[in-house]
């Protein structure tokens, strides 16, 4: 049953059909590969119509003694073909499979390369982003500082702005009082003068 079942999933009837075509096994072997069978299903499927084989008597050909003969040159040739087919399969898949794998190590090579970049620049934002901020926390200190010098200045010129209000209030009232002491100093330095002369 087992067997049955095997036999239902390759296509032994597409090989038998396209063998009375006239088509060679390689022919065969292409045209059911772009079918979608696998190298492996077609060399089954080849090797079980060899075995399945019996030939068609409705010609009028006796039958040989002792069955039909398996062996035959043509047959021979034909498995060999098909081992050979397998063979070639089989050595095309792995070397696809080397390059593949070949391929596929040097992107993963590329790959890492841009993730080392990716790290690196990562970083380096990092670093500029917190050299960023030192530096915006620098400048509001600075500006802090400044702003604190300039109300300092404020306060001071506004004392000085008073204190220079109350020396003019003071030589208002000192200046007319001096005025007239040097005047009647001038008097008694002159009516000196004239005393000695």
């Amino acid at each position: 049953m087992a067997l049955f079942s095997q036999n239902k999933q390759l296509p032994i009837s597409e090989v038998n059909q396209l063998r009375q075509q006239g088509l060679t096994d390689d022919i065969i072997m292409q045209e059911l590969s772009s079918k979608g069978f696998s190298a492996d299903q077609i060399g089954q499927a080849i090797s079980q119509a060899d075995t399945a084989y019996e030939p068609d008597y409705s010609a009028g050909q006796p039958p040989e003694m002792g069955g039909p003969s398996f062996s035959s040159p043509e047959m021979s040739a034909q498995q060999n073909s098909s081992s050979e087919m397998g063979n070639i399969y089989e050595r095309i898949e792995e070397i696809t499979e080397s390059m593949i794998d070949e391929k596929w190590d040097e992107l993963i090579g590329e790959v890492k390369k841009i993730i080392e970049w990716k790290g690196k620049i990562e970083e380096a934002q990092t670093k500029i982003n917190s050299d960023l901020m030192k530096l915006k926390d620098d400048f509001k200190v600075l500006h802090q500082g400044v702003l604190g010098k300039l109300e300092d200045y404020d306060t001071r010129m506004q004392d000085v702005g008073t204190e220079l209000k109350a020396v003019g209030k003071v030589f208002k009232d000192v200046i007319p009082t001096f005025v007239e002491n040097v005047k009647d100093l001038s008097k008694v330095t002159s009516e000196l003068k004239e005393k000695k002369k």
